[in-house]
């Protein structure tokens, strides 16, 4: 149980809320090697501290925020990671985010911090180093993310402060809130912005002044620099830093047939010319952004220059929230979409969900399934710009009849609403997916129904793929730079800087062996509470509707595909027929803690 030696400072900062007070959290060595940080050291957190039944609420309930060892360190384009089980789905979750606030947490001395407690009125938190500060939020409760950004800042005397804040959304309990970091980037998926409000915590700024310790700066050195130009090199991604993944929406659309269009009715959409990068580029976009030391510069920054929305500064689009609340809402006004996606943002939404939850609720209108004296007077049709945003604004303050609706979600919605709605429903495990058509991009469906967090588009596309992102997610690097170009390689070019910098001797199998032992143990915190073969399934819409037009007209996800998905998946982790880890696995993997729960969930099903 030796303390880490390198790329770790061995310790966590844990705050309760309840009482207002910290302490320090120690991170053994042996911890660190066998779940690295980010999702595996939060998901390691929660399948050991939590018991099967766990309420996502309770007071106790914590927040992860993660970093790895490569944070703070000339290794490029490090993220931070936000670990919660979901109050929306009941599971594990964990959503990735760009900007430069994991670096930070590092740069003052932590491994992670760790918030649990229930303040009785609204907080935030002002961190430098080894001092917290728990100031009141009550000004600022009931302010949009970027009013709650600026004002932390100000108040910190730190204009360079990095934070995390809520939305009226998540100090509503909206279930698919989110966390907006340093004013544009997302840390969404996961209902943290939920967890947080039900906290009375409105954020966190941080600064630090540390440096990362580092065993063997002249070989980590060179393989982080190594590491960089292989980066830039071999990124089969140079779209991606001159179109930010905006480019994707006509990409999805033209050439592989899966652009999410009106609630996944069709991937055809040929009014993506209005809402695409190439119209972003001609009218919107002013400037590129990175994150901390990365050469893709994917963010992509712009105003809107005339017309109603005139004088609106938003990041974007991406291709998710481009899809979700364009293509998928049939709206061909470019300016309007960027308003949706803005406001998304402003109330702390997670803008896939949002979006998902307004297509749904568009077709059930188109199919009779709702009227608008079901919504409080609301009523939708595609390409509705003016009801959208009154619909995103009933959401996040669960305003009225409609608003309360809306913010359960899809899958809720559905079960409430009835009439044959279920069967154009589509979320995966409560959760509904993102941008990606799984019959046109058939390797997405791995990420959808595989994907312990369910419905994320950023799981991995095979089983390997998985393993893999499993270790980018507890790096807590960006996948555009370390996990697309370094494909393969992946494990030589992360162990040649792990090793110097921790003074590990970690080889590829180890590597290998570490990614599927997190997502085993995500997996096994989901078995805990019910999940098996039964939920590793995609909508009904993908296995019963063939897409009626597009590049890939005709495709449609058949059970065949669902067998042969399932059973590779399983196979290649060491999981039963029925997806659960066997004894023997998890002895394997040194999931041996698990065993018992394990046991026990499957004499339930």
């Amino acid at each position: 149980m030796a303390a880490p030696r390198g790329g770790y400072f061995g310790r966590v900062l844990e705050i309760d809320l309840s009482k207002q007070k910290y302490k320090v959290r120690e991170l053994s060595d042996e911890i660190c090697r066998k779940y690295i940080g980010g999702a595996g050291l939060g998901d390691y957190y929660l399948t050991t501290e939590y018991k099967a039944g766990h309420d996502p609420l309770a007071e106790k309930s914590f927040v992860f925020i993660g970093v790895g060892p490569l944070n703070g360190t000339y290794c490029v384009s490090t993220r931070t990671s936000f670990v919660n089980m979901s109050p929306y789905t009941g599971l594990t979750s964990h959503a990735e985010v760009g900007a430069n606030l994991g670096n930070e947490i590092k740069w003052a001395g932590w491994d992670g911090i760790y918030i649990t407690g229930r303040s009785k009125k609204p907080v935030w938190l002002n961190i430098k180093d080894d001092k917290v500060e728990f100031r009141d939020a009550g000004k600022m409760w009931g302010t949009m993310t970027d009013e709650a950004d600026e004002m932390m800042r100000r108040e910190a005397k730190d204009s360079y402060a990095r934070t995390a804040v809520i939305g009226p959304a998540g100090e509503n309990g909206v279930p698919f809130s989110c966390v907006i970091i340093e004013r544009f980037r997302a840390a969404a998926r996961t209902s943290t912005g939920a967890l947080m409000g039900n906290k009375k915590l409105k954020g966190i700024a941080i600064r630090g002044t540390k440096a990362v310790p580092v065993v063997d700066n002249k070989t980590f050195y060179k393989a982080a620099s190594d590491a960089k130009t292989l980066a830039v090199e071999k990124e089969a991604w140079q779209g991606i830093k001159r179109w930010g993944t905006a480019g994707l929406l006509e990409l999805k659309h033209w050439v592989s047939g899966s652009l999410i269009t009106k609630n996944f009715q069709t991937t055809w959409y040929p009014d993506i010319e209005y809402i695409g990068a190439e119209e972003a580029n001609r009218r919107f976009w002013k400037r590129h952004v990175a994150c901390n030391h990365c050469p893709v510069h994917c963010m992509k920054y712009g105003v809107i220059r005339e017309g109603k929305y005139k004088g609106l500064i938003a990041e974007g689009p991406e291709y998710e929230t481009g899809g979700l609340l364009g293509s998928n809402l049939g709206v061909s006004d470019f300016d309007g979409m960027m308003a949706l996606i803005e406001a998304c943002d402003a109330y702390g939404l997670d803008a896939i969900s949002t979006g998902g939850v307004l297509g749904f609720a568009t077709e059930c209108f188109e199919k009779g399934a709702l009227k608008p004296a079901d919504l409080g007077g609301l009523s939708f049709k595609w390409g509705d710009v003016d009801a959208y945003m009154e619909g995103i604004r009933k959401i996040a303050l669960q305003d009225g009849k409609g608003g309360r609706l809306m913010a359960k979600g899809v899958k809720k919605m559905s079960e409430e609403i009835g009439k044959g709605s279920a069967d154009y429903a589509v979320q995966v495990r409560g959760k509904e997916i993102a941008a990606h058509d799984p019959r046109g991009d058939k390797g997405r469906a791995y990420s959808y129904a595989m994907g312990q967090c369910g419905g994320d588009h950023h799981e991995g596309t095979s089983p390997a793929t998985q393993a893999r992102w499993a270790m980018i997610n507890s790096l807590v690097m960006c996948s555009f730079v370390g996990g697309y170009p370094w494909g393969k390689e992946t494990p030589g070019i992360f162990t040649a800087m792990l090793n110097p910098l921790c003074g590990w001797n970690m080889t590829d199998d180890e590597y290998w062996t570490t990614g599927k032992r997190i997502i085993t143990m995500e997996r096994c915190f989901n078995v805990r509470e019910g999940i098996s073969r039964k939920d590793d399934v995609l909508p009904k819409r993908f296995t019963t509707e063939a897409l009626p037009e597009g590049p890939k007209k005709g495709a449609i996800f058949t059970a065949e595909d669902t067998k042969k998905m399932q059973d590779n998946f399983y196979n290649y982790f060491g999981w039963d027929d029925n997806g659960i880890p066997t004894d023997k696995t998890l002895k394997a993997y040194g999931l041996d803690y698990l065993i018992d729960d394990v046991r026990a969930a499957k004499k339930k099903m």
